[in-house]
């Protein structure tokens, strides 16, 4: 398949809301996606996501702004002239199709011969791992299958840019795990720019090469999943990643490329930011990344433990009365630590990062 390059260049999608108010959807976005990479936009509802990929996929045109396939811009484009194909949350298979019929579905538009037809639609079922399945009548398919075979759909027109929809949200939790692996099997087989939309963060971190955060119809962050969840450029992408711990930041120095700061009289080297900070900034730190001792560290007390097979999760009340989240993978010596214990937090500068307050 020939992989091409997505631009999207400030686009605008203003609606009209229930008063009759307008509803900016999409906040002047601007967003490359280089051939045969896997993005993924990922936000909470109403944040955009959708009205993007639609856009993309021409079954919604923008205000403003362009978008291009290549070379070729398609901003105003039929979705049936723009060389992309979409994998829907709901399959969207037809119930009086076989399985084969549905796939080859496609295809009918196309100049083919019956033979290429069948050759191409026997390639992809083998590809989504669906091979004998042609006869068969959706509804005697599972859910993970059905799903198959709407992705199969898609390939087989072999478009330059593939568009998911939130495509494993109707599947149960170990289905989605093993959907998330095949999608990125086929997608990284074909080296096929695709463009994901998602709300479910561990869908975003296990399938992209770069993820997009956004909120309130703006991209707040673009990057790799390792970016977006040691570095996060906002509060809003770290709290939105997974989960965070954000300690007050009493005083702070900048030194060279490093950053003194001190965290409840406690003392921490931290590497300096790119960008200039406001005078009131919070450390963030994920709870994995925090140790606890009983006689060092940041002190606090702990006021639950929960044991989670491969760790315990602490909530541990800090001096001024917040609450922190600490995960030990590996639990201290003498095991598990009851509420009502002190305890020292201990986080280094490598595991650290500084955000506006």
């Amino acid at each position: 398949m020939n992989a091409q390059r997505v631009e999207l260049a400030n686009l605008v999608k203003v609606f009209d809301g229930p008063g009759g108010e307008k509803v900016v959807a999409v906040d002047d976005l601007s967003l490359t996606v280089e051939p045969g990479e896997m993005v993924t936009l990922l936000g909470p509802s109403g944040c955009g996501k959708t009205t993007t990929l639609r856009m993309v996929a021409g079954f919604e045109l923008p205000d403003s702004g362009q978008i291009f396939i290549g070379d070729q811009e398609v901003s105003r484009q039929a979705p049936n002239n723009r060389d992309t194909a979409m994998v829907f949350q709901s399959y969207a298979l037809f119930p009086h199709m076989t399985v084969g019929e549905n796939v080859a579905y496609g295809l009918r538009f196309r100049k083919l011969s019956k033979n290429q037809m069948q050759e191409r639609v026997a390639q992809v079922m083998k590809l989504v791992g669906l091979e004998g399945y042609d006869r068969r009548s959706p509804n005697q398919l599972s859910g993970g299958q059905q799903q198959r075979v709407a992705l199969a759909r898609a390939l087989v027109v072999e478009p330059q840019v593939l568009l998911f929809d939130e495509p494993l949200s109707n599947l149960d939790a170990k289905l989605r795990e093993q959907m998330r692996e095949e999608i990125r099997r086929v997608q990284q087989s074909l080296g096929i720019t695709s463009l994901y939309v998602t709300h479910d963060q561990v869908e975003a971190m296990s399938l992209s090469d770069k993820i997009v955060v956004m909120n309130q119809g703006k991209i707040e962050q673009v990057g790799t999943p390792q970016e977006i969840y040691r570095r996060p450029a906002t509060r809003f992408v770290a709290d939105f990643i997974g989960k965070v711990n954000f300690f007050p930041v009493s005083r702070w120095a900048l030194s060279g490329g490093q950053m003194d700061v001190q965290v409840y009289e406690h003392r921490l080297t931290l590497e300096a930011p790119e960008t200039a900070l406001p005078r009131d900034i919070v450390v963030m730190c994920r709870p994995e990344a925090i140790q606890l001792q009983r006689d060092a560290g940041i002190p606090g007390k702990v006021r639950k433990a929960v044991y989670l097979g491969s760790a315990v999760e602490y909530t541990v009340e800090m001096p001024d009365g917040a609450l922190a989240t600490v995960v030990e993978n590996n639990p201290l010596p003498g095991g598990i630590i009851q509420p009502g214990e002190e305890v020292g937090l201990v986080f280094d500068g490598q595991n650290a990062h500084v955000l506006p307050a």
